[in-house]
């Protein structure tokens, strides 16, 4: 064989060997971003309603991050949940045709998150229990009459997988209206599907 063919073919060879190794990828670069999109795992992918509200908070990029199982559901109320990385998605239909309610950690915080609910309440009232503790109720004015959120302080190691040894947090709610002048008490509705962090 030429000698300059020979030394043609071989830098052919060479060049198209750095072009396809590209240059090293740094924290934080596009190519990294990639590689951390795929990370979640394919057949856990969420769905319906959840999935909607999991790539609108920025999937696995969010305060959710990735799913650690597939979406299941509960025959009693028909409700759906979905667990994450650093929390929860569930679907409760019997509180509304898209209510949701979500758990994740932030700042320092387990965060509670509810809505839309199926009519407009006059405020809301969530269950709350630290570590299988006493159950307290708190009353929790509305940021509109379908939405609400609670947030306690997130105790301990911080978010970690669910089923861990991080301290759990336990939410429920349910919307209520105020009675009459003439009546006591409030006219609340049915509780939520319990989320946990």
């Amino acid at each position: 064989m030429d000698r300059r063919i020979y030394f043609s073919m071989t830098a052919t060879l060479a060049l198209s060997a750095t072009l396809l190794a590209g240059s090293p990828t740094h924290a934080g670069s596009a190519t990294t971003s990639t590689t951390t999109s795929a990370a979640c795992n394919p057949k856990y992918k969420p769905y319906g309603l959840i999935g909607d509200k999991w790539r609108a908070s920025d999937g696995e990029n969010s305060v959710f991050g990735c799913p650690t199982r597939a979406e299941y559901g509960f025959t009693t109320n028909k409700s759906r949940r979905q667990d994450f990385r650093n929390g929860q998605i569930a679907w409760v239909p019997a509180l509304g045709p898209k209510m949701l309610v979500r758990t994740y950690a932030s700042g320092g915080k387990a965060v509670f998150q509810w809505g839309p609910t199926g009519r407009d309440w006059d405020y809301f009232e969530v269950r709350y229990s630290f570590n299988n503790e006493e159950v307290k109720k708190y009353k929790v004015k509305r940021r509109d009459p379908w939405n609400g959120g609670f947030s306690r302080p997130a105790t301990g190691p911080g978010p970690e997988p669910l089923g861990s040894n991080a301290p759990l947090h336990y939410f429920s709610v349910r919307g209520c209206d105020d009675s009459g002048v003439f009546q006591l008490g409030s006219d609340c509705g049915g509780w939520s599907l319990p989320g946990r962090l």
